[in-house]
């Protein structure tokens, strides 16, 4: 566990995710030789804590996503947890997570209705300036109470 937030906070010290820490992040993901849920969790929360990403980064990581999100070819609730946060967690829906979810949905042989949910909001949602809530206030009036 040590080693992971090492890792993590020597990549995203500086918001970015650059080509040069692509080999770094591969390297790591490789070690023991499988792909699975702890390696998603990873590049998750890397992504999460990202203010910028290569493209690099994202021919990596939708590929290990896919992989491991379909080995049994169903989009799971654990796995949704961890496509939520891929989407939500940076406070930017990029385009190519958006195209990612497309082929996921293609790709899969089993689909929940949950997830198709997920999709038509993800689609729907502004890429940025945006809560839980809904979309962010641009300003706070006086008399709103904050």
């Amino acid at each position: 566990m040590a080693r992971l937030n090492e890792v993590l906070s020597g990549i995203v010290a500086d918001k970015k995710i650059t080509n040069d820490e692509v080999a770094t992040i591969r390297t790591y993901i490789e070690q023991d030789g499988q792909l699975d849920l702890q390696d998603v969790k990873f590049l998750v929360e890397l992504l999460s804590q990202a203010k910028e990403v290569c493209p690099a980064f994202d021919e990596l990581f939708f590929p290990i996503l896919k992989d491991v999100v379909l080995a049994d070819g169903k989009i799971g609730r654990d796995e949704q947890f961890y496509l939520l946060k891929m989407l939500y967690a940076d406070g930017n829906i990029r385009y190519s997570e958006k195209q990612f979810l497309v082929k996921l949905r293609a790709a899969a042989t089993e689909v929940p209705e949950e997830f198709d949910e997920l999709c038509s909001i993800a689609f729907a949602a502004h890429p940025t300036n945006w809560s839980v809530d809904g979309p962010a206030p641009s300003s706070y009036s006086s008399t709103s109470g904050f």
